[in-house]
């Protein structure tokens, strides 16, 4: 069997009850493995300081989506089989295994055949979704920020796996925008020409990850709640056939977004930092997840993590207004 449907999710799908299926690269290659340091600043409320703060990160969520009346969803790859529906202890080995790396749909059957581990990014953590049931798919996914089209894409065309999941994949996916260093507008654009419907709760601007909009940002559709949200994709999938994810974009929480640069500018740094090292390119991710953060003194890292547990909060809403009105 290549891939694995926990029981509580095969009974969760079974009965119609609401799930939120949640990606595990961030817990492997986009947050530090390591505790809460000083060189972060304050640790906030919701990190236990004595955890690694990916695992820390994936405990608060758990209990977010648990709380807010709906089923964590955990997929990742373990030992080269897809597991949809991850136990706590298995998410905690997970974040601790030292070799786990992310996969993605050009890299999905090579690690199954190498047995190999790896969280899953937003494109394979939608097939997850897709092969979970063939009739019922799990419906409502949170992530960070989606992947989209990279800036000077006119001269080297660098677009995100994830574009194509979002075409072919009918959930609803609820993430911060796309991460700010992309081509934000042509991102945008992208997503309407694939047929990706686009909505801001409580925004009417495309979100740029853990910064803030600028006036330039494209605007979007604004809804108000959850089941607003919940409504329009009942008529995305049920009243119109459409097999297309839709995205739903939640700004990152006020009070700890980034101003417009800041990421760029740490990340600028931090890889002028790494080129000094000649270090293993295994070592990369991780050193500069660190730098970062260090950089803009746990800044970027705690926008991160509250948009995260934020985002797991607001999917357990949606799923539980669309299991209600289905």
């Amino acid at each position: 069997m290549t891939f694995v449907v926990s029981n509580d999710v095969e009974e969760a799908l079974a009965s119609g009850a609401p799930i939120v299926a949640l990606e595990t690269a961030v817990l492997t290659a986009g947050l530090p493995r390591t505790p809460w340091n000083d060189s972060y600043g304050e640790c906030p409320a919701t990190i236990d300081p004595t955890l690694s703060i990916n695992v820390a990160l994936a405990q608060e969520m758990t209990k977010l989506v648990r709380s807010n009346g709906a089923l964590p969803a955990w997929i990742a790859v373990v030992d080269g089989v897809l597991r949809i529906g991850l136990c706590p202890e298995e998410v905690s080995s997970l974040c601790k295994d030292p070799h786990a790396g992310k996969v993605s749909l050009a890299t999905f059957a090579q690690t199954m055949q190498s047995k190999n581990s790896a969280g899953t990014t937003v494109a394979s953590t939608l097939l997850a979704c897709r092969l979970a049931s063939p009739k019922q798919p799990i419906r409502v996914f949170a992530t960070g920020g989606i992947g989209g089209v990279h800036q000077n894409w006119s001269n080297r065309l660098d677009i995100s796996a994830d574009l194509t999941a979002l075409a072919t994949t009918p959930t609803c996916v609820v993430a911060s925008g796309a991460k700010s260093i992309l081509d934000i507008p042509a991102t945008v654009e992208a997503l309407e020409t694939i047929g990706v419907p686009v909505l801001g709760l409580g925004t009417a601007q495309f979100p740029r990850f853990i910064e803030k909009n600028i006036s330039e940002d494209p605007v979007i559709h604004q809804v108000s709640s959850p089941l607003e949200i919940a409504s329009i994709c009942k008529h995305h999938w049920n009243d119109l056939s459409l097999h297309s994810a839709l995205l739903a974009t939640v700004p990152a929480p006020s009070g700890v977004a980034l101003e417009q640069g800041s990421l760029i500018n740490a990340l600028t740094k931090a890889e002028a930092q790494w080129a000094t090292l000649h270090q293993p390119s295994a070592r990369r991710t991780p050193y500069l997840l660190d730098a970062m953060a260090t950089i803009t003194q746990g800044k970027s890292l705690v926008a991160n993590l509250a948009l995260l547990c934020n985002n797991a909060k607001v999917a357990a809403k949606i799923a539980v207004e669309y299991t209600s009105t289905v």
